[in-house]
């Protein structure tokens, strides 16, 4: 028998560490969608939820969410109202930038879940459809991450090369 003299390697001989790559199309076209999403959850449903969120801490004024979450039966509804606005705007600040954007993507996903599973009027425009593509995008951000347009993989970057 003769062996042929092509098979240089072994079959199961692992491929070499190139390092982080570089960012390519489908990377910029990710930037895009987490931008455009981001920014248009914030500009329709977030931007008015602010400004009650500001009214409501600085002038007392009535709030249509705090209100709904008192009707839940949870406790402290003012609280946790704020919270939820000041936690949705931040991690979609991160979502935006690239950082621990599986972290926030989570934290969205179950946000929007219980926007969704709650039913919270947060906006007129924001229908149960708008929440399921908002659900599937989170979901997708929480198992693929930020790609390589963000500062996660700047930051894995710069660790492996201080290695």
């Amino acid at each position: 028998m003769r062996l042929s003299t092509r098979q240089t390697h072994m079959p199961f001989q692992p491929l070499p560490d190139k390092g982080p790559g570089k960012p390519n199309s489908s990377d910029f076209g990710l930037f895009i969608v987490r931008s455009i999403s981001a920014a248009a959850f914030v500009y329709y449903q977030l931007l008015d939820q602010l400004s009650l969120a500001r009214l409501f801490v600085w002038d007392k004024a009535e709030w249509d969410l705090a209100n709904q979450l008192n009707e839940l039966g949870l406790p402290v509804p003012g609280v946790l109202s704020v919270a939820l606005i000041i936690l949705l705007l931040i991690a979609f600040l991160g979502i935006v930038v690239g950082i621990f954007t599986r972290i926030n993507a989570l934290i969205l996903l179950f946000l929007t879940a219980f926007i969704f599973i709650v039913p919270l009027n947060l906006s007129p425009t924001l229908t149960p459809q708008t929440l399921v593509l908002y659900l599937a995008l989170f979901l997708g951000l929480a198992f693929g991450g930020a790609g390589r347009v963000s500062l996660d993989f700047l930051m894995a970057g710069k660790r492996i090369k201080t290695k």
